[in-house]
C-alpha cells in the first residue's frame, strides 16, 4: 500500500526501449522512480508469437477501405517491450534524417528535427556503450564511423554471398551493427548462437535488451516497477501541471492512482498518443496536449518488405557444425549506398540488410536462401493518425484506431529499393527471387510521429525536451516525438533521444548533471545541487 500512496519524483509509463533507459538514468541520479508497465514479465520460453497473440489489437483501414480490428499497436506488450524480441539492429540515423526537407521539401507537417546531430552524438555514444554494440567497417552514409565497443558478429554464409554480390555491383556493404555481445562485455557472455535472436528472448544475456541492460540493474538499486498495470489516464493538478497516473490492474480490473511530481510517457508512439487522448478534463476536453488537434497525427510505420533468392551453393556452404540456418544473430550484412539516391523517388531510397529467418530452417548443403529486408522512411501526413474509436474494451476504455495510408511516392520508393535488392540477389547467382510482405500497414515495431517534438505548438505536441506544450511536468520520450522516421531501425535513436530528455529533466528540475558513462551496477547516486 505504501508503494501506491507514496509520491514519487517521477512516474515512467512504459518499460520498453525509451522507458527503461529513462528510468535507469533518473534512478541512477538518485531520484525516486516508479515504472508502470501494462504487460507481464517474460519467461525464457515465451516467444514473440506468444506475446503478439495475447496483445490488444487496434482498428486499421484495409486497402479495400474496410475497417478491421487486426492492427498491431505494440512492438510487444511486456516488461522490456520489443527489445526483448528484437534482433538488436543498432543503426544511428543519418544526418539527412535530421533535416529531410532538404530533399523532400515541406509537406503538410514539418520534417526537420528540433535536435542537431552534434546534440545527439554523446547520447548515441552512451547508449552504444551500454548496449554493447558489435560492429565495424565503413558505413558510406555516415560522415564518420562510430567507435563500437566490440568487433562485429561473424559473417553468416549467406551474408558472405550478399557482400560479394554487392561489391560486384560497386556497392559498399558493411557488418550490421548489433546489440549482441561478440566478446565478454560488462558481465555479459558472448552470443552462443543457440536460437533465433529476432523472435526470442536471450536467456544468456548476450542481447542488449532493456531488461538486461537497464531495468534489472536499476531494480537492484531501488527502482520500483509495477508489471500488469495499465495507465489509463493522466490526472491534472492545475492549469500547467499534472499530479499522477490512474491505472488499472490487468488481472483484477482494480483501479489505483500513482502520484508523482513528474510524469514521463514512454508507451510507444501509438499507446502514448492514446493515453493523452484518454486524459480528458475540463481544461483539455480533447485530451492533454491536444489543444491544436495534433496528438496522434503524423503516424509513421516505416515501409518495409522482404526480397528472397534461391541459389545452389558452389562449393556447398555448410553452416558451422551442420546447424540449420536461423539461430543466432539475424543479420551480418548491411547496405546503405541507396539511402540517398538521385534516381530514387524524392531522392531517398533506404536501407537494405540481410535478414535471417525468424525460425530455424534446414537446407541441403548445396542450397541457400538469401533474404534481404528493405526499409524505407514514410513521409508524415496529417491524415495518418491515432485516434479513439467508439467501441470499448473489457475495462470500458475506448478502442485504439490507427488510420494509415502510405504516400504514393513512398510506395514507389519501396519498389525502387526492392528492385535494387533483386539486382543484388541476381548478382549472387540466385536462379529464383520472390518477395514477402512485412504487413507494415498493420502496425509494426517501427512506430513514430504521433507526439511530434518541435517549437511550434500548432504543429507539434512537445517541445524539443519532450515536455508537452502547456504542461511543465508531463513529458513524452518515445518514438512518437520523432518528426520524421528516417530509414533505419529506430531503437538506438529512440533511446538516445530519451536519454537526452532525461538529462534535460535532471538538469532543469533537480540541478543534476547526468554522468555520460554506463555502469551495469546502476548504484551511482549524484547529490542534488542546493
Amino acid at each position: 500500500m505504501d508503494d501506491v500512496t507514496r509520491v514519487a519524483d517521477v512516474c515512467v509509463i512504459g518499460s520498453g526501449a525509451s522507458g527503461a533507459i529513462t528510468a535507469w538514468a533518473l534512478q541512477r541520479a538518485g531520484l525516486d522512480v516508479v515504472v508502470v508497465e501494462q504487460g507481464p514479465f517474460v519467461d525464457p520460453w515465451v516467444s514473440y508469437d506468444d506475446i503478439e497473440t495475447n496483445a490488444e489489437t487496434a482498428w486499421i483501414r484495409q486497402d479495400s477501405g474496410l475497417w478491421e480490428k487486426t492492427g498491431n499497436p505494440w512492438s510487444t506488450c511486456n516488461v522490456g517491450g520489443g527489445t526483448v524480441f528484437f534482433g538488436g539492429a543498432a543503426f544511428r540515423h543519418r544526418p539527412v534524417d535530421f533535416d529531410s526537407e532538404t530533399r523532400l521539401g515541406r509537406g503538410d507537417l514539418p520534417l526537420r528535427w528540433p535536435w542537431t546531430v552534434a546534440e545527439i552524438e554523446p547520447y548515441y555514444a552512451l547508449v552504444e556503450s551500454a548496449l554493447g554494440i558489435a560492429g565495424g567497417g565503413h558505413d558510406p552514409s555516415l560522415p564518420s564511423d562510430p567507435a563500437y565497443p566490440m568487433p562485429p558478429v561473424e559473417t553468416t554464409a549467406e551474408g558472405a554471398v550478399i557482400n560479394a554480390a554487392a561489391r560486384s555491383l560497386g556497392l559498399h556493404p558493411f557488418p550490421t551493427p548489433l546489440a549482441i555481445t561478440t566478446t565478454p562485455y560488462q558481465g555479459r557472455p558472448p552470443c552462443g548462437g543457440e536460437r533465433p535472436c529476432i523472435s526470442n528472448q536471450c536467456d544468456r544475456g548476450a542481447k542488449g535488451d532493456a531488461v538486461t541492460v537497464f531495468l534489472d540493474p536499476a531494480r537492484k538499486a531501488g527502482l520500483r516497477l509495477f508489471a500488469g498495470l495499465k495507465a489509463v489516464r493522466i490526472r491534472r493538478r492545475d492549469a500547467t501541471t499534472v499530479d499522477g497516473v490512474e491505472c488499472i490492474r490487468m488481472d483484477s480490473g482494480n483501479r489505483h492512482v500513482l502520484r508523482a511530481r513528474h510524469v514521463v510517457v514512454a508507451g510507444n508512439a501509438v499507446q502514448s498518443a492514446a493515453l493523452l487522448l484518454r486524459s480528458t478534463d475540463k481544461q483539455s476536453p480533447h485530451g492533454l496536449g491536444n489543444d491544436h488537434d495534433m496528438v496522434g497525427r503524423g503516424l509513421c510505420f516505416k515501409m518495409s518488405g522482404y526480397v528472397l533468392g534461391y541459389r545452389r551453393a558452389d562449393p556447398p556452404a555448410t553452416p558451422p557444425d551442420n546447424r540449420p540456418a536461423g539461430p543466432g544473430p539475424f543479420s551480418s550484412a548491411a547496405i546503405t549506398d541507396y539511402y540517398t539516391a538521385d534516381d530514387a523517388p524524392g531522392g531517398f531510397g533506404g536501407l537494405i540488410i540481410e535478414s535471417g529467418p525468424e525460425q530455424a530452417v534446414r537446407m541441403r548443403p548445396d542450397e541457400q536462401i538469401l533474404r534481404l529486408e528493405c526499409l524505407v522512411p514514410d513521409q508524415p501526413s496529417l491524415d495518418n493518425r491515432v485516434s479513439l474509436g467508439r467501441g470499448v474494451d473489457r475495462f470500458g476504455l475506448p478502442d485504439v484506431v490507427m488510420d494509415y495510408s502510405p504516400h504514393p511516392r513512398d510506395r514507389a520508393r519501396l519498389e525502387y529499393l526492392q528492385q535494387r535488392a533483386e539486382r543484388i540477389l541476381r548478382a549472387a547467382g540466385c536462379e529464383l527471387t520472390w518477395r514477402e510482405s512485412s504487413y507494415f500497414w498493420m502496425g509494426s515495431t517501427h512506430l513514430h510521429g504521433t507526439c511530434r517534438a518541435g517549437t511550434d505548438p500548432r504543429t507539434s505536441v512537445t517541445d524539443p525536451d519532450g515536455r508537452v506544450h502547456g504542461l511543465t511536468n508531463l513529458m513524452v520520450v518515445d518514438g512518437g516525438v520523432m518528426p520524421y522516421p528516417g530509414g533505419v531501425n529506430p531503437t538506438l535513436t529512440i533511446q538516445a533521444l530519451a536519454l537526452r530528455m532525461a538529462h534535460r529533466l535532471l538538469r532543469r528540475e533537480f540541478g543534476i548533471e547526468l554522468d555520460l558513462s554506463y555502469s551495469p551496477v546502476g548504484t551511482e547516486r549524484n547529490e542534488r545541487s542546493q
